[in-house]
């Protein structure tokens, strides 16, 4: 058991493997929550998704005609998740500059994964 004091956080130490995979596995979850709390109608601003029934869903599973917004869920993790970075001003060249740069980065391959390669059933 770990002691009560003891905090580990990945996004603590900057520039790190681990860091950029928690960039960007929270950003495919915010994605990923969204994009089902518009679904079923958790969220005043967003409804289900148009979208046809996909055609990768297995035969015997009835569709319902409403799947996850992922449209919606990836526009607003753009906004949500990204805002720090894009509000920090930093030199040009700076190690900071490239820290901010670098969490952009992993910010949107976690989006892009959620958006092209999950099933929204």
């Amino acid at each position: 058991k770990m002691p009560a004091n003891l905090t580990v956080c990945v996004f603590c130490r900057p520039a790190s493997r681990e860091a950029a995979f928690a960039h960007a596995v929270a950003a495919a979850g915010v994605v990923h929550s969204v994009s089902r709390a518009c679904r079923d109608g958790q969220l005043g601003s967003c409804g289900c998704s148009s979208e046809l029934r996909p055609d990768n869903l297995r035969r015997d599973w009835i569709w319902g005609g409403c799947g996850d917004n992922v449209a919606y869920g990836y526009r607003f993790t753009e906004g949500f998740v990204d805002v720090r970075e894009r509000e920090q001003n930093h030199p040009r060249a700076s190690l900071a500059q490239g820290r901010k740069l670098m969490n952009l980065h992993n910010n949107e391959a976690g989006r892009r994964v959620r958006a092209r390669f999950l099933p929204s059933p």
